[in-house]
C-alpha cells in the first residue's frame, strides 16, 4: 500500500497552499469583508475589537442603580447576589464608577456577619480594581 493512502500519515503533496483565518475574532465582522483584515491583525496593523456585550450583561448594567438596595437586604444570599452582580459587571468592563457601590461593597467585605458574603464582596472589589470601571453620564 502506498504511503500517501495511509490516513494517519501527514503528506504535504496535496495540502492546501493557503492559511484559513476564519477562526480569528476580527474575521467575523460582517461590515468588512476584507480577507486581509485577519492578517493585518496578526501583523499589528489592526487592533482587535472585542465582541459586543451580551444582552444579559447590558441588562444587568442598566439595573445597577436598583441593585444597591440588595446590599441592605437581611438575607445573606441576596447580599451575595449583589456582590456577584457587580463582580460580573466588572469582569465585563461595565462596572459603574459609583461611590455608593464602592461603599456598599467595602461595608459588606469588612462588616458583614456572613463569611460567604464577605468573601463575595472581597472578590467583587478585587474585580473592580483589576478590571476597572466605566463612568456614567449624570
Amino acid at each position: 500500500m502506498p504511503e500517501r493512502d495511509v490516513h494517519h500519515t501527514v503528506s504535504t503533496e496535496g495540502a492546501a497552499r493557503h492559511v484559513d483565518v476564519a477562526y480569528l475574532p476580527s474575521a467575523y465582522r460582517r461590515d468588512e469583508a476584507d480577507p486581509l483584515r485577519a492578517i493585518a491583525f496578526w501583523n499589528g496593523q489592526h487592533q482587535f475589537e472585542p465582541p459586543a456585550l451580551s444582552q444579559r450583561v447590558h441588562a444587568l448594567a442598566e439595573l445597577a442603580p436598583q441593585l444597591l438596595s440588595l446590599a441592605r437586604d437581611s438575607r445573606p444570599a441576596v447580599r451575595e447576589t449583589f456582590a456577584t452582580c457587580f463582580s460580573i459587571l466588572a469582569k465585563a468592563g461595565q462596572a459603574p464608577a459609583d461611590r455608593e457601590v464602592w461603599r456598599a461593597l467595602l461595608g459588606l467585605a469588612k462588616y458583614d456577619d456572613d463569611a460567604a458574603v464577605r468573601a463575595k464582596a472581597e472578590r467583587a472589589l478585587a474585580d473592580f480594581e483589576h478590571c476597572g470601571m466605566v463612568a456614567r453620564a449624570s
